[in-house]
């Protein structure tokens, strides 16, 4: 299943909408949450031209002034939507996907103050339901630690970073590396950026579905970065080179090495013939 994630700090702009469709055609979306749309009761309408097809489903929150809305689109006949949830920062929905059933939850942090009964209500949910595995995408509005954020801005303690990774771990939640990119959201200048945006999903779900990281996408629209859930057969380009140092053990390696090297053919400039060679290698 591909879920995409994205803060857009208001929907009501059609370019912002076009966007949103864009990104799930291009990337075959199956569901999609977006975090800030900032409109207060969603029509049908404007659901579908986010999704530019009429075979959509959704849920939403209503915006309480400028805080927020969350809005999760679902792609109706890949799964069979049961049922939704709502609470303040958080817009669940439970599905079945092929036999098996997940909570997809939505999240939101628009208030700092209040980000810790957030949490403390999705661990209530969690423990309630530990027999359906869950998938949480959105805005956490915090860092998990100082490398992911950079420049000027908040500087979040240390006792609230290590509150957020505490509560990943109580809700037996995985937080997957990133692929690309390392931050979600950037200041108007560029010059302050960091990583509050990203998924947290079970264990199970990441074997399962062979999810291998979180691609974070292009800023344009919005100062945060669309995230996506990615799986291993999705197209990544060549593969990377693995060497065995095992290889070593053999008397003929490196002369073998040094031959191949030597009789490729490569012309340019250094560092071109380098990289080639390597590829060719």
């Amino acid at each position: 299943m591909i879920i995409d994630s994205f803060n857009i700090r208001g929907g009501g702009n059609t370019l912002k909408r076009r966007k949103i469709s864009s990104l799930i055609k291009k990337g075959n979306v199956e569901i999609f949450l977006i975090q800030e749309t900032k409109i207060s009761n969603l029509q049908d309408y404007i659901a579908r031209s986010f999704w530019s097809n009429t075979e959509v489903g959704f849920s939403f929150t209503n915006s309480r002034g400028m805080s927020g809305n969350l809005v999760t689109l679902w792609r109706i006949g890949d799964m069979e939507v049961l049922n939704s949830f709502k609470g303040e920062g958080f817009l669940g929905v439970k599905i079945v996907w092929k036999g098996n059933l997940y909570y997809v939850v939505n999240f939101y942090s628009y208030d700092v103050r209040k980000k810790i009964c957030m949490r403390a209500r999705l661990l209530e949910l969690n423990d309630s339901y530990r027999d359906v595995e869950w998938i949480i995408g959105g805005d956490f509005n915090i860092i998990k630690i100082n490398s992911e954020r950079k420049g000027r801005g908040a500087v979040e303690s240390r006792g609230d970073m290590k509150s957020f990774e505490e509560f990943i771990g109580e809700i037996s939640l995985v937080d997957i590396p990133c692929k690309g990119k390392k931050f979600t959201w950037y200041s108007g200048d560029g010059k302050s950026m960091s990583r509050i945006d990203r998924f947290l999903v079970a264990d199970n779900i990441v074997n399962r579905w062979g999810v291998v990281g979180q691609l974070i996408g292009d800023r344009d629209i919005s100062d945060h970065c669309p995230i996506w859930l990615v799986k291993d057969d999705v197209n990544w380009g060549p593969k990377p080179f693995k060497f065995n140092n095992e290889w070593f053990s053999f008397d003929s390696f490196i002369p073998f090495v040094k031959k191949e090297w030597k009789d490729l053919n490569v012309e340019g400039k250094g560092d071109f013939v380098l990289k080639e060679k390597l590829k060719l290698l």
